[in-house]
């Protein structure tokens, strides 16, 4: 059993320090699994039981002492991982619930600018193609619905969608 009157001088202390502290170190890493991270608890424990050394009482275990502080410092760390673990993945959620929403808005918006676009492109049209255009593209019905719908050949339907397209692509500047 080791007692306080061992380490009441800097000599005392670092012949303990150097007796305890591998064992120490291999004790904090079956908590922290990583070695820098136990000798610098260890580290601390052996800090603040030189800070404290006047305040232990003189019937106390220093070993076991030591044992409960390294076991306490090592608990604490890893309560800070989960706390900051925790913390950065609300951070990372709230990011990607920001680029997520920014994409989407950006995406709505250039759809709107598209949608603007084409529908004054089609009201640039010949009166015969905007109502083709209208049929085929915006209310998806076939050539041959288009066609009986409108009382004209399917040929000529085929003619006025082909037409149609090459105007609009003239008119936006696209390449044919």
């Amino acid at each position: 059993m080791s007692d306080v009157n061992e380490i009441r001088n800097s000599k005392q202390f670092e012949s303990f320090f150097m007796a305890h502290h591998n064992d120490l170190v291999r004790y904090a890493l079956k908590f922290v699994q990583r070695n820098d991270v136990a000798s610098d608890i260890v580290q601390e424990a052996f800090v603040k039981l030189w800070e404290q050394r006047k305040r232990i009482l003189a019937n106390v275990s220093l070993r076991a002492y030591l044992y409960k502080m390294v076991y306490n410092l090592a608990l604490n760390h890893i309560e800070q991982l989960k706390i900051r673990a925790k913390h950065h993945e609300s951070i990372y959620v709230e990011l990607r619930e920001h680029e997520l929403d920014y994409y989407r808005d950006e995406k709505s918006l250039l759809q709107m600018e598209r949608s603007a676009s084409i529908a004054k492109l089609i009201k640039e049209l010949p009166k015969g193609c905007n109502e083709v255009i209208e049929l085929s593209r915006f209310q998806g019905l076939k050539t041959k619905e288009i066609a009986k719908k409108l009382d004209v050949p399917v040929r000529t339907i085929e003619t006025r969608i082909y037409r149609c397209i090459s105007k609009l692509k003239e008119l936006a500047g696209v390449a044919l």
